[in-house]
C-alpha cells in the first residue's frame, strides 16, 4: 500500500480537525474510515490522531476557544519553522501561534496567509506526518479554496516557494497546483463567493464513494447530492456531523 516518505518543503505533510464535539467527531470518522482514535490526554488539551491501519492520517482535537467552526486544517512541511513563519509574515501572513516545540516529535506553528486563511507548518522529529496516502481511509489531495485567487496564488509562490502552474483558464474557472500535474501535491482554487468561507479543503479516499457517501448520511452527516465522475476520480462533498468540510474521491480498492 503507499506510504509517506520524507516531504519536500511546502508540501502537504499532516492534517488536523479542530472540533466544537470531539466524542462526536470521533464516532463519525471512525464507523466511516474505521480509523483508531489515540488521545494524547489532558496535558495536550485531549489532542489525539487518528490511525489508519495502524498508521497515523491525521490529528483531532476539541477547539481551545468558544464558537469556532469545525474545520479541517492543513500542515505544510519545513526543514526551518521559524524560517518559514518570517516568510509568512514577510508577505503578509499573521502568525497565531508558535513557532513551538511538540518534545520529541517536531516543531510546530500556527499562520494565516495574506488573505486570512488558516495555514499551519510542521518541522517534523519522530513524527513524519502522515504515512499513508492515495488509498482508502487516507489523505488524497488538498486544496485552498480562495475568494481571492490572485493574492493566494502570490502568497503560496513568495512566502511558501509553490512553483505553481495554472490551468487553462476555462470559463473563469481558475485552478493552480504546486507544481507540474505529475508531481503537484495540493491545489488553489478560485472559489465564487456563494461557495462559502475561503479554508482549505481536505480530500479522503474511499474505494467505493457511492457507499462512503451514502454511510455518512447514516452517521448524520451532510452530502452535497450524489457523487459525480470527474477526470480525477468520482467525488462528492461532505459537511461531517460536527460542521467541518471535506471531499470523499475514489481511489482503487
Amino acid at each position: 500500500m503507499p506510504a509517506r516518505g520524507d516531504v519536500e518543503d511546502g508540501a502537504p505533510i499532516w492534517i488536523d480537525l479542530g472540533t466544537s464535539d470531539l466524542p462526536a467527531a470521533v464516532a463519525f470518522y471512525s464507523a466511516l474510515f474505521g480509523w483508531e482514535h489515540v488521545d494524547f490526554g489532558e496535558e495536550f488539551g485531549h489532542y489525539g490522531q487518528f490511525l489508519h491501519e495502524g498508521e497515523p492520517v491525521a490529528g483531532v482535537g476539541p477547539h481551545q476557544v468558544t464558537d469556532q467552526p469545525s474545520e479541517w486544517g492543513v500542515y505544510l512541511a519545513t526543514s526551518d519553522v521559524d524560517a518559514a513563519v518570517t516568510a509568512v509574515v514577510e508577505n503578509g501572513g499573521t502568525v497565531v501561534m508558535g513557532p513551538d516545540d511538540v518534545p520529541g516529535q517536531g516543531r510546530w506553528a500556527m499562520t494565516t496567509d495574506a488573505t486570512g486563511i488558516g495555514l499551519a507548518f510542521w518541522e517534523p522529529g519522530q513524527h513524519r506526518g502522515f504515512t499513508r496516502v492515495m488509498e482508502a481511509g487516507a489523505p488524497c489531495w488538498f486544496e485552498v479554496w480562495t475568494t481571492d485567487y490572485d493574492a493566494t496564488l502570490a502568497f503560496y509562490r513568495a512566502a511558501v516557494g509553490w512553483a505553481t502552474e495554472e490551468m487553462p483558464n476555462d470559463g473563469g474557472w481558475r485552478y493552480a497546483t504546486n507544481g507540474p500535474e505529475e508531481s503537484a501535491t495540493a491545489g488553489i482554487y478560485g472559489a465564487p463567493e456563494d461557495e462559502g468561507p475561503s479554508r482549505w479543503l481536505v480530500y479522503l479516499g474511499a474505494s467505493d464513494v457511492d457507499a462512503a457517501a451514502q454511510r455518512a448520511r447514516e452517521l448524520g452527516a451532510v452530502v452535497d447530492g450524489e457523487p459525480v465522475d470527474t477526470p480525477y476520480g468520482r467525488q462528492v462533498g461532505v459537511t461531517d456531523p460536527t460542521g467541518a468540510r471535506f471531499q470523499l474521491i475514489a481511489v482503487d480498492a
